[in-house]
């Protein structure tokens, strides 16, 4: 039973961290997933197996250093002055995808609220720091509630869309931006390598923090198959509502609006609860247990956070569309580098 529970908590910590604004929001999906059409599904498919291998091994190798940070790793995996600059890369893919949370909750009061597109930005900064504060124990209890409301929504609207006659019809015949079979699956490595790459921060202390290798590599394929099958429910929804939905920042929040106000207002709750859980796990991974106090780890989030939301200005679609497949890639060699290793880590 403990085993279980374990592996539910480590595959709903790795979902919230791997689900943020682009995500949720539908605007990740698209750019990587969705605009290829039915080939899209092929590389949701090639990007849920490289969920379960990289983030088992990142989990294992953060058990096998005893890891209180990914810097623990880096420093015993790589020799010193690479590993310098792998720290430096993960620092600047953690901030620049918590600049992106920032500028998505942004969005998200502007295009669903109607309200200060500043206002979001702060309210998702006052939680986050809240949070934070915490350590480890706010980063579970932040996943713990939010990962199954945002399960239920997303495999609720699909399973809703499907029942619909013209929207099923679309569904099954996606439009397609890009039909490149070999497109897709690049993409899904890219994808996959990003949200991996950027989750270093929070799987691989968690994984010095259990240390139970079966619970490890249950919760990393829990965790892995929890993804596929989110991919899956939100492109199936974009292509129910394609190509018009693609005009939006948010379009999984167009889509909701479109149904009872009840729908939209738990889209708009679900959403902001993920932002905010990706924030955490980043600001996790970027302070982790390091500041002696709470009040000192409240301080030192409120620090990075307000430098991250100074370059909220760019917003959210173009950090997603650029800044997110340039971090694949960056990750994508980073993660080659630590995973395929063969010798053994280096002794303290």
């Amino acid at each position: 039973m403990k085993a279980t529970k374990l592996a539910l908590q480590i595959a709903a910590v790795y979902i919230g961290t791997v689900v943020g604004a682009g995500f949720a929001s539908g605007q990740e999906v698209y750019q990587f997933f969705s605009r290829y059409g039915a080939w899209g599904f092929v590389g949701i498919g090639v990007a849920t197996c490289l969920f379960a291998w990289w983030g088992y091994r990142l989990l294992s190798l953060g058990a096998e250093c005893q890891a209180a940070s990914f810097r623990d790793l880096t420093s015993r995996a790589l020799p010193a002055w690479l590993a310098r600059g792998i720290d430096a890369l993960i620092l600047a893919m953690l901030l620049g995808t918590t600049t992106a949370m920032l500028a998505g909750t942004g969005a998200l009061f502007r295009e669903q609220l109607h309200l200060p597109y500043a206002l979001g930005v702060i309210c998702a900064m006052a939680v986050t720091a809240l949070t934070t504060a915490f350590g480890m124990r706010g980063l579970l209890g932040a996943n713990a509630a939010i990962v199954p409301a945002l399960c239920l929504f997303a495999v609720g609207l699909a399973l809703a869309n499907l029942s619909h006659p013209s929207h099923r019809w679309a569904m099954f015949h996606p439009h397609a931006a890009s039909g490149s079979a070999g497109g897709a699956v690049l993409s899904a490595l890219v994808y996959a390598a990003m949200n991996v790459g950027l989750s270093i921060g929070v799987l691989v202390p968690l994984g010095g923090r259990i240390r139970d290798r079966n619970a490890l590599r249950n919760g990393a394929m829990l965790g892995a198959l929890g993804l596929g099958a989110l991919l899956a429910s939100v492109a199936a929804t974009l292509f129910a509502h394609a190509p018009d939905a693609y005009a939006y920042a948010v379009p999984m929040g167009w889509i909701a609006a479109s149904y009872p106000r009840a729908v939209s207002a738990l889209f708009i709750a679900v959403l902001f609860g993920e932002i905010y859980s990706t924030l955490v796990g980043n600001l996790y991974g970027l302070l982790g247990e390091r500041p002696a106090t709470r009040m000192k780890r409240f301080a030192a989030a409120g620090l990075v956070l307000c430098a991250c939301a100074a370059f909220t200005a760019f917003g959210f679609r173009a950090i997603v569309q650029y800044g997110y497949t340039a971090f694949g890639w960056i990750a994508l060699w980073l993660l080659t580098l630590l995973t395929s290793a063969r010798r053994p880590l280096k002794t303290r």
